[in-house]
C-alpha cells in the first residue's frame, strides 16, 4: 500500500503544474516583492538639464540586505524555509540620452553574472526624466521607469539543501538536486524629486518619492524525491520608496553618486517576528557624460 500511494504521488507531482495568486503581504508575496524592491529602477542621481544628442554613461552598485533564518521561512504561507540571502550585491549599467525639451532617456540593463546561485536573464530598464521647475535654490523633477526581466535562482532546493538525506533535518521538503526557479521582478513606476542648489556647483543632495506597482512571480522547479515540484506563484500590490541622495561632480564630466533607498514592507507570518521586514539598502554610482 505504501509503495502504490509513493507511485501515485510521484505521478501527481511529475505531472502536474499548479498556479497560485497570493496575497502581496503573505510570506510568498512579501518575499517576491523584497527581491523586487532590490532591483526598483531608481534614478542613480536627480533629473538634471541636458541638451539634444547628449550621453551619458553610468554603472551602479546597491546593497541587498541578508535575512534573518525565521525571514526566510516563507513557503507554504511561512513554514518551510527557503534560501533567500544570494547575491548580497544588485548591480547595472545604464546609458541616457538628451532629447528636445530637456528630456532624459534612459535604457539599463543587468549584465548576467552569477553570484552565489543568482543569476539575472534578460533583466532591462527603461525610464524618461526631466527637471520641469527650476530656481535657484531647489529644483523639482519628474522621472518615469519600468523594468522587465527575470532572475534564475536556486532558492527552494539549493546546493547545501540538495546535500542533505531526503526528508532529513535541513531538507524536509525532498530535494534531490538544484532547483531552477525564476523569479520575475516587473515593475513600473514614477518618481518625484527635489534638488538642493545651495551647496555649490560642485556637491547636489537630492530627495526623491517613487510610487512603485509591482507585479512580481515565481515558477519554482524543484526535482524532489517523488517527482518534480513545478508551481507558479503571482502577487502584485503597490509600494512607495524614500531615497536620499548626493552626486558630486568631482570632475568636469565625471559625477559619483551615493544614495540610500527605504521601501516599507509588510508581511502577515504565522508567527510575529521581531525583524525589520522592509526594504533598505546603499548604492554607489558613476556616472561619465559625453558632450
Amino acid at each position: 500500500m505504501r509503495r502504490f500511494l509513493q507511485i501515485f504521488i510521484f505521478f501527481a507531482l511529475s505531472s502536474s503544474l499548479f498556479s497560485q495568486s497570493v496575497d502581496f503581504e503573505r510570506p510568498e508575496g512579501w518575499a517576491m516583492a523584497y527581491t523586487t524592491a532590490s532591483s526598483l529602477n531608481l534614478g542613480q542621481m536627480a533629473p538634471r538639464n541636458i541638451v539634444p544628442g547628449e550621453l551619458i554613461l553610468s554603472t551602479e552598485l546597491s546593497s541587498i540586505p541578508s535575512l534573518s533564518k525565521e525571514q526566510q521561512k516563507v513557503g507554504f504561507n511561512g513554514i518551510k524555509d527557503e534560501d533567500l540571502n544570494k547575491s548580497p550585491v544588485f548591480g547595472r549599467i545604464r546609458i541616457s540620452y538628451g532629447l528636445p525639451r530637456n528630456i532624459t532617456a534612459e535604457i539599463s540593463f543587468t549584465p548576467p553574472f552569477e553570484i552565489d546561485g543568482a543569476k539575472p536573464e534578460n533583466l532591462w530598464g527603461l525610464a524618461f526624466s526631466s527637471p520641469f521647475i527650476q530656481q535657484e535654490k531647489l529644483n523639482l523633477g519628474m522621472r518615469i521607469f519600468m523594468i522587465r526581466g527575470d532572475v534564475k535562482a536556486d532558492v527552494t532546493c539549493s546546493k547545501d539543501v540538495a546535500a542533505i538525506t531526503p526528508y532529513a533535518p535541513g531538507n524536509l521538503s525532498g530535494c534531490i538536486g538544484i532547483s531552477n526557479d525564476v523569479l520575475t521582478v516587473d515593475h513600473h513606476g514614477v518618481e518625484a524629486s527635489i534638488v538642493f542648489n545651495n551647496l555649490g556647483k560642485k556637491i547636489t543632495p537630492w530627495l526623491s518619492v517613487a510610487l512603485v506597482r509591482m507585479e512580481p512571480s515565481v515558477r519554482v522547479d524543484a526535482p524532489l524525491q517523488y517527482g518534480q515540484e513545478i508551481v507558479d506563484i503571482y502577487s502584485e500590490g503597490t509600494t512607495q520608496t524614500l531615497s536620499l541622495g548626493l552626486s558630486y561632480d568631482f570632475k568636469e564630466s565625471h559625477v559619483f553618486n551615493v544614495s540610500t533607498s527605504y521601501t516599507p514592507l509588510d508581511v502577515n507570518r504565522p508567527v510575529s517576528l521581531g525583524d525589520r521586514d522592509s526594504f533598505w539598502n546603499f548604492s554607489l554610482g558613476y556616472s561619465f557624460i559625453l558632450k
